[in-house]
């Protein structure tokens, strides 16, 4: 019924006033990013969020500028509360998971009790083991993974700016799960409005391919303070990247996972001549985290892959250390807040 309604929805715009009635679960910078230009394309948009963000979309709208233009979206259903939101919109035909990995869970847990029936969940996060929890609690017929490679940066409440794009967004079922027309349904609703979007039925190695990217530069780029091109720039930085790639190839073969690159070294030399030009000013979202005094998803990240590496008694020793560097760097930010509160 769900995938007959959307296609159904993407028919009758000039009887309804809409294409589809879209749910955002964590509307930070991403989230508002897709929200705000699916409802600028005129798909009825429910987003939830933070209060000081929320409160002032509510009363100004939402601004969203950078390198896709000047958009300023004042129809938007926003809320802090996902009972008030469900009690006043109802269901919907797709919900865009966007809060950080470790809210994944208990994002997941709340819609599950609100939600009389699940609509297809496309979890737009970054990180391993999302996807795998949205079949959990949604149902692998609703499990949709995404790959998002572009940079956000949430400049104020109600204010956001796409920074950089290295690639088009990717989108996809797992074995067995989403019907293939469903999920290339969604990436024509997403393509249109502005955010090029394509499907796959290997949504599992583009994520892996995120990981790699993320794993190599957040962690790295939020300790030394600085963008991803300062990265590319000094030969020790460069090292340690092509270390971080070389263990992540080393467990996904073990895992028997297809990463889509024979060999670390291919990958490094997309990385270093395309990714990382493409988006040499951008600070990942990691170090926004941290100056603001918010947890970071080093967890989901370096952190993921040295836990699944430990499971089989592998030792991954750039990964470890990232991620403990930043767990250190998390935990001497808060006790200096604390001391100085």
């Amino acid at each position: 019924m769900i995938t007959v309604h959307l296609f159904y929805n993407l028919k009758i715009k000039a009887s309804y006033g809409y294409l589809v009635k879209i749910l955002v679960l964590g509307a930070g910078a991403v989230g508002s990013v897709f929200g705000g230009l699916l409802a600028k394309s005129g798909h009825k948009v429910c987003l939830l969020g933070r209060r000081e963000h929320i409160d002032k979309i509510n009363h100004d709208g939402l601004f969203i500028d950078g390198i896709w233009g000047v958009s300023h979206i004042g129809n938007l259903a926003s809320y802090v509360d996902l009972r008030e939101l469900m009690r006043f919109h109802g269901s919907h035909d797709i919900a865009l998971l966007t809060v950080k990995a470790y809210d994944t869970d208990a994002m997941l847990s709340e819609f599950q009790q609100c939600c009389g029936t699940i609509p297809p969940v496309v979890s737009l996060q970054n990180g391993l083991g999302n996807l795998e929890k949205v079949a959990c609690f949604c149902g692998r017929h609703n499990a949709i993974g995404g790959r998002v490679i572009f940079g956000v940066e949430y400049i104020e409440a109600g204010h956001v700016r796409v920074t950089v794009s290295a690639d088009r967004t990717i989108i996809g079922g797992i074995p067995g799960g989403a019907d293939k027309k469903l999920v290339m349904s969604i990436a024509k609703v997403f393509s249109e409005a502005g955010i090029a979007t394509d499907a796959t039925d290997e949504i599992e190695g583009y994520i892996w391919g995120k990981v790699l990217y993320n794993c190599a530069l957040n962690g790295l780029a939020t300790l030394i303070d600085t963008n991803y091109g300062t990265l590319l720039a000094h030969e020790e930085t460069r090292r340690i990247m092509q270390n971080i790639v070389a263990e992540i190839f080393i467990l996904a073969a073990a895992q028997d996972i297809q990463l889509g690159w024979r060999s670390p070294e291919e990958y490094i030399q997309l990385l270093f001549d395309e990714l990382i030009p493409r988006t040499y000013e951008h600070h990942p979202s990691m170090l926004q985290d941290m100056h603001r005094g918010k947890k970071t998803e080093i967890d989901a990240l370096n952190g993921a892959v040295v836990a699944l590496g430990r499971k089989i008694h592998m030792s991954l020793p750039y990964n470890f250390a990232v991620s403990m560097l930043i767990k250190a760097r998390e935990a001497t930010g808060a006790a200096a807040e604390t001391k100085n509160a």
